[in-house]
């Protein structure tokens, strides 16, 4: 019974997990579909690397650092735009009272605000995304905001969840510094000019070279992936974008042990790395003004439409067309 009603899906499906895409098809579904994808960060090696992704009839790139991880694996993909990510709009809009916040969550509004924002794999490694909350521990006004896939262990760390699954904005809007690794959550503190520090690792779950979970459906051949994998340079590069000759790098960085004083260096010196927030703001996250859902919305219309004008000849009469006369002219149109 699933089956057929997924098989009996919308004609077009608008999509910010790969997963969902794939899986709709596995079971018959034979639409159109739009990708939106949910984070910024080009580290992870899972960017395009699905076939998912090079058979979508448009995709949305967040920023143009992902269009040219794109150029490198697919030149010939041309169904691709730069749409931004439409979680920032409500970041980069959204409005704190500073004082309220801080009295809910027992903080000293005077002094310096500190979110630790991993990505995830704590329930995985002790080593990996909220385990390594333990080298902060003790910090004074610390806002621990865990990835979804770790809210399960989150409790152990006194960890802040919200109540909207990972929706950390007003989390993100209180920060005087963003402690992370290879999370989005680096670009997102970039493009609201907040002064990070990106924790070293030995390896990051996602990241090259750890050997990916996934295995079906795979666009790159075993040899290109060996040849991305062999680039990888993790001890001395460990943020090297996975598929460019890139690092992301937009603050302190610091191994575990050293990362207190680096968050104390951040505090002391906010605009030390201001030109290398700006740089990768721009490159990971086309245009946040707060209307990039406005814009991607239009783009998917016009989008719908030019499949309408192929298929009868003609564009609706306007942007926000009549459906019921839409459907009339169209039959019309068959007819003849």
């Amino acid at each position: 019974m699933l089956t057929g009603y997924i098989r009996d899906l919308a004609p077009v499906v608008v999509a910010a997990y790969d997963v969902a895409i794939r899986r709709a098809r596995e079971r018959g579904w034979s639409g159109k579909s739009v990708y939106v994808d949910h984070g910024l960060s080009p580290v992870k090696y899972y960017a395009y690397r699905y076939r998912t992704f090079h058979e979508c009839d448009l995709l949305f790139y967040p920023g143009p650092v992902f269009q040219d991880i794109m150029a490198v694996l697919n030149p010939e993909f041309d169904h691709g735009l730069q749409g931004g990510l439409p979680k920032m709009d409500q970041l980069v809009t959204l409005e704190v009272d500073r004082e309220a916040e801080c009295r809910r969550l027992g903080l000293a509004p005077e002094k310096p605000i500190v979110v630790f924002a991993p990505t995830w794999g704590g329930k995985y490694r002790s080593d990996w995304g909220i385990a390594n909350a333990r080298h902060l521990d003790g910090y004074p006004n610390l806002i621990i905001a865990p990835h979804p896939s770790d809210y399960r262990i989150a409790r152990r760390f006194d960890a802040v969840v919200p109540e909207e699954k990972g929706n950390i904005n007003q989390l993100l809007r209180l920060a005087d510094v963003v402690v992370s690794d290879v999370s989005s959550v680096v670009g997102e503190a970039a493009v609201l000019d907040t002064p990070v520090v990106q924790m070293i690792l030995p390896e990051y779950p996602g990241c090259f070279p750890q050997p990916e979970r996934r295995h079906e459906g795979l666009w790159l051949d075993t040899q290109r992936m060996k040849s991305f994998e062999a680039a990888a340079d993790p001890v001395r590069r460990p943020f090297k974008l996975a598929y460019l000759d890139e690092d992301w790098i937009m603050g302190h960085t610091a191994h575990p042990q050293q990362i207190k004083r680096a968050v104390d260096a951040a505090i002391a010196e906010p605009d030390r790395f201001s030109k290398e927030r700006k740089f990768w703001a721009e490159r990971s996250c086309f245009l946040p003004d707060g209307r990039s859902t406005e814009r991607i919305g239009m783009m998917i219309e016009t989008f719908l439409e030019e499949g309408i004008r192929k298929q009868f000849g003609r564009f609706p009469p306007s942007r926000y067309f009549d459906a019921e006369k839409d459907q009339v002219q169209a039959r019309e149109n068959t007819d003849r």
